[in-house]
């Protein structure tokens, strides 16, 4: 329960900060009321997928496949809900490569990040087992 809305808060957060950036460009547009509900309905439904990929990291799994299954899951989601929410347009092909471009250097980061503390514990426990039999 408490990925879930951990997950529906980052995403209704994520979401209205979309809000404010294609408002930018027509402020006049976005900030009706039904848009707004329309809106928080989508971040909820996002939220909710994402919590349900999340429960992938409880798997033991290698961190790899668990980033790209949660990777395809989210980035399905997010296209599909930004479509149905107007975040991008898809008639511009620049605009959907920026979606996916930006979602795979978020989870090219986390990667690196996972791999790194990987090693970094592999390196502590060689150097506990080294130490142990001295």
């Amino acid at each position: 329960m408490k990925n879930l809305i951990q997950s529906i808060s980052i995403s209704l957060c994520s979401s209205y900060f979309i809000i404010m950036l294609i408002s930018l460009k027509s402020p006049h547009d976005y900030w009706m009321s039904e848009t707004i509900v329309d809106q928080f309905f989508y971040a909820v439904i996002l939220g909710t997928v994402i919590a349900v990929a999340n429960q992938l990291y409880k798997l033991d799994w290698s961190m790899f496949v668990v980033l790209l299954i949660h990777y395809a899951i989210t980035v399905t989601a997010v296209f599909i809900i930004g479509y149905y929410g107007s975040w991008f347009d898809l008639d511009n092909g620049k605009s959907v490569f920026l979606l996916y471009a930006r979602a795979s250097v978020i989870y090219l980061i986390v990667w690196l990040y996972y791999y790194t503390e990987e090693k970094r514990a592999i390196r502590k426990m060689n150097s506990q087992l080294q130490h142990r039999g001295e």
